[in-house]
């Protein structure tokens, strides 16, 4: 179990930089880690403009979407905002 989870919440309206780079800076917390967008993991399995889109207008309707990469679980929600949770993957 993942004592230590990052989460974040983000309003697209109100954020100088997309959703996809909110949880590039969310895992890198998490990890305690650095790296450039081309070698985030997440991003050989998904585009990130796809993440952008797919929570770009959200209004009245929920939206979740969980990512499992190698070392961390992903979890995305919206309802208004977005919540984004890293947590330790767990096998």
């Amino acid at each position: 179990m993942d004592d230590h989870p990052e989460r974040r919440r983000y309003y697209p309206e109100n954020e100088d930089i997309s959703l996809s780079e909110a949880v590039l800076e969310a895992v890198q917390a998490h990890e305690n880690a650095s790296f450039q967008d081309d070698e985030f993991p997440l991003y050989d399995h998904i585009h990130p403009d796809a993440i952008d889109m797919l929570f770009k207008d959200t209004s009245g309707v929920d939206v979740s979407v969980r990512i499992h990469l190698t070392n961390v679980t992903v979890s995305l929600w919206s309802d208004g905002g977005v919540d984004i949770r890293v947590t330790d993957s767990v096998d």
